[in-house]
């Protein structure tokens, strides 16, 4: 008979924690890319921000440096943001701002529906205590024949 303070009885509780308060999630790529813009259709932001922000409005999410520059490039690549420097008299050096471009905005509106339908389903999950993550927490677990997980399709990197 094993002791009540064996680590299997101990490892089992910490599952059950799991369940009733699940880890912050981090946003893959397209994500990221949503994100960015809901915070650029409102105003001009800067990625330092954009990840703080994440995290005051959405306290079970966060966004990864390496993933937001990922999304940032991508984003410029395709023409829907610029950027701009602006002086802050408390930093010695200036922000790297990011704007969205006016022949971008309705694409970014349209893509709205749908995140927002994710934020809703995915933080009822996080926030619910739900016995099993749904696959909306990984964008791309079912990605289309010969794209790799978290990558966007050839020619949109």
């Amino acid at each position: 008979m094993r002791s009540p303070r064996s680590p299997e009885l101990a490892g089992l509780g910490a599952i059950q924690a799991f369940f009733e308060q699940p880890p912050i999630q981090h946003l893959g790529l397209e994500l990221a890319v949503c994100w960015i813009l809901e915070c650029l259709l409102d105003h001009d932001s800067y990625p330092t921000a954009l990840m703080h922000d994440l995290s005051d409005a959405h306290p079970k999410l966060r966004l990864s440096e390496t993933v937001l520059q990922q999304a940032i490039h991508f984003l410029d690549h395709e023409g829907a943001i610029s950027t701009y420097s602006q002086r802050c008299p408390s930093r010695g050096r200036p922000r790297r701002m990011l704007h969205l471009q006016d022949t971008h905005r309705q694409a970014a509106l349209e893509l709205m529906t749908p995140w927002r339908h994710w934020l809703e389903e995915n933080e009822a999950h996080l926030h619910g205590g739900a016995h099993a993550p749904s696959s909306g927490f990984h964008p791309a677990a079912h990605p289309a024949p010969g794209c790799r997980p978290g990558v966007l399709p050839a020619g949109r990197q």
